[in-house]
């Protein structure tokens, strides 16, 4: 069987050479674009933090303030190089997922509050993130001395937030590209890893992943807007169709293929490829996301160039449920009940396995709708281009756990295979392994 490992790659626009996020997006190579120059709004500028204004994170901190998951300080200043807490990392990654305090939770807050004296502005979201497995008991000693969060921490939490700490658990004979993976605590090297993986985090330009160095607010925002994209989200989302500059209109066709017609206030704060720009540098072709603030007053939009699908098609062949192989049944078996993006030799085959871990009937779908591939002299890269699909609001779910999950197979080509890219339908990558 072909082992797994990651890749240590630059993505395609990191925006400073000694961060370690993507701001938003990632792809899987570098790839320059020749922007045209930003055309100068009559409209005040609405981004609300002065020292953050011109930051490499600059989008990330807009995207998440719009969201409410972050906000600054009373003198109108973020301070992005300011190290985040692990305190302040659980209640903002609480918010990014939704969590909602109540006053059922009182009994709870009171206990955390008098016995690890968390605070009460963070007690309810602490409490949450213990139910939820975001936090571990354990570690409520560092929490409640609000001490800064690292690197390695940081991958952790973000791992858990996407319910990936099974998978995690489950990883062995682990291999980091890092000069510095010595570093990592062991038990933490597997959340290293995913966080990796899933494009939530990278190392350094010289080589390094620096486990312990504290994470500023600013890489917390990347970081923040890097998990929001594999969440289920709020925010309106897909590829321009067309738009109208002047009116500020703009037509997008979400994953779904459902076209409709968004707004775009004049006052909105706009980002191509992690850097303000105007409206009229959309293009058809570009993927949008769209996030307007609870109380209507800001809306942002963060745009990506995509890159086209070079690759050349390659024929697959479906895999249900009749597994040709024991042991191939084993593997899709073992790794379905939770979020995976595989790929294994078994026989004379490679195989492709996409799962989408505990979800119910009635709608939940995952599926491998085309694979293509690019040559070098290193060997053959594949794009697993995936789509994942809810049920309709209102749609009967049935309370049935049946594991939704994709295979397809090809034959083993007779070149090495230097890399597999699973990305969606947008072709923004998902995760990235190596076999050897």
């Amino acid at each position: 069987m072909l082992r797994t490992k990651l890749v240590s790659t630059l993505t395609a626009f990191s925006f400073m050479a000694s961060c370690f996020l993507t701001t938003g997006f990632s792809f899987s190579y570098v790839q320059e674009f020749n922007m045209p120059p930003v055309i100068s709004q009559s409209v005040p500028d609405p981004f609300p933090f002065r020292d953050a204004k011109g930051s490499w994170a600059e989008a990330a901190i807009a995207e998440m303030y719009a969201k409410g998951v972050i906000n600054g300080y009373e003198d109108s200043t973020f301070k992005p190089n300011k190290p985040v807490t692990m305190l302040e990392a659980v209640v903002i990654l609480g918010k990014l997922l939704d969590y909602e305090p109540s006053d059922l939770d009182l009994d709870a807050n009171k206990y955390l509050q008098i016995n690890f004296n968390i605070p009460e502005w963070a007690a309810g979201y602490v409490a949450l993130a213990l139910k939820q497995e975001l936090l571990l008991y354990s570690e409520l000693q560092k929490a409640s001395l609000q001490q800064p969060l690292t690197r390695e921490e940081a991958a952790v939490l973000a791992v858990r937030s996407l319910g990936l700490a099974k998978p995690a658990r489950k990883r062995a004979n682990i291999t980091l590209p890092f000069s510095d993976a010595q570093k990592i605590k062991e038990d933490m090297r597997a959340y290293v890893l995913l966080a990796c993986e899933y494009k939530i985090m990278n190392g350094f330009p010289d080589g390094r992943f620096q486990p312990d160095t504290p994470l500023s607010r600013a890489e917390t925002a990347v970081m923040l807007s890097n998990i929001a994209l594999h969440l289920s989200s709020d925010s309106v989302s897909g590829i321009i169709k067309n738009l109208s500059p002047e009116k500020g209109a703009v037509e997008i066709t979400d994953a779904a293929g459902n076209t409709f017609q968004v707004q775009v206030p004049e006052n909105s704060l706009i980002y191509l490829n992690g850097k303000p720009t105007a409206i009229q540098q959309l293009t058809p072709g570009n993927y949008i996301r769209v996030n307007t603030s609870g109380d209507k007053t800001l809306t942002v939009v963060i745009a990506q160039s995509i890159i086209p699908d070079s690759g050349v098609p390659v024929s697959f062949e479906p895999v249900d449920n009749n597994y040709p192989l024991p042991e191939l049944q084993k593997w899709a078996e073992t790794n379905k009940a939770v979020e995976n993006y595989l790929a294994a030799e078994f026989g004379n085959s490679l195989y492709f396995l996409v799962t989408r871990g505990e979800k119910k009937t009635g709608g939940y779908t995952v599926d491998i709708n085309k694979i293509s591939s690019v040559t070098d002299e290193e060997g053959i890269t594949y794009r697993v281009w995936t789509s994942r699909a809810d049920p309709a609001k209102g749609a009967m779910v049935i309370e049935v756990i049946t594991y939704p999950y994709s295979m397809a197979r090809i034959p083993i080509p007779e070149q090495p295979v230097k890399s597999v890219l699973f990305v969606d339908e947008f072709n923004q990558v998902l995760a990235e392994i190596t076999l050897n």
